[in-house]
């Protein structure tokens, strides 16, 4: 006869005790939690702290365009290498003007953005006159940067707002510096100088009508650039 084998008692099973918050679970999320903020959270973040921040303290906006015009300014500083950036809360001095409809940015840019077809036809006849050959490096102007996201919708009538409350140039004394320029410098020794030696070319941007550089904002913190005109430009020559 063959003896079958006895039962064999079950295990023992453990006991599970809930995570309270006298014994939180030990999980890696908790153990090392990551509370860093990326280099455009931080700038935000400082730009809310009134003892970080230069702007204006109660800004008459809503925080989601004041908030898309840091992200736009963090991206020409960082990404585009623009100097003497500045934001406006207030339409230009030299327009009548009530309001400015959202925050506008204003900068220098590295190299110049947008040549003017006269100006382009002068430049290479001066450039033939001095027996010169290829496209000289002309001074970098100040442009105007309107702040808006893909999901808008604009109308010829929104930009007309936008421009009846910006002059031509944007006035270097209007609007508060978002970075520190180099050496404490209150502006880039560059930009001085690329003013100076621009000072001969400045009648074209003086008699065109006004411009500024509108900046997209995707979900995905992709900025586009446009060149946008207040009215009808001829035709630039390639």
């Amino acid at each position: 006869m063959s003896a079958s084998p006895s039962p064999q008692p079950p295990p023992p099973q453990p006991t599970l005790v809930p995570a309270t918050e006298s014994s939180p679970a030990h999980s890696p999320a908790n153990t090392h939690p990551d509370f860093s903020l990326s280099s455009l959270q931080q700038f935000i973040a400082d730009s809310q702290d009134p003892q970080k921040s230069k702007l204006d303290p109660k800004p008459t906006y809503p925080p989601e365009l004041h908030h898309l015009a840091l992200q736009v300014a963090h991206n020409i500083r960082f990404q585009q290498e623009w100097t003497d950036i500045r934001v406006h809360y207030r339409p230009s001095a030299r327009t009548t003007a009530a309001a400015l409809p959202r925050p506008i940015l204003s900068g220098l840019p590295p190299r110049r953005l947008y040549v003017h077809p006269d100006e382009q036809i002068d430049v290479l006849r001066q450039q033939r006159e001095q027996g010169k050959a290829g496209w000289p490096d002309l001074a970098a102007e100040r442009e105007w940067v309107l702040p808006t996201h893909l999901r808008e919708t604009w109308a010829l009538r929104r930009f007309a707002e936008v421009f009846d409350a910006l002059a031509t140039v944007p006035a270097e004394d209007e609007g508060s510096g978002l970075f520190p320029a180099p050496n404490g410098a209150r502006r880039p020794q560059q930009s001085q100088q690329s003013q100076q030696q621009g000072d001969d070319v400045s009648k074209w941007r003086r008699s065109q009508p006004k411009r500024l550089l509108l900046s997209t904002v995707d979900d995905d913190s992709t900025v586009v650039y446009y060149i946008v005109h207040d009215g009808i430009v001829k035709p630039r020559q390639n």
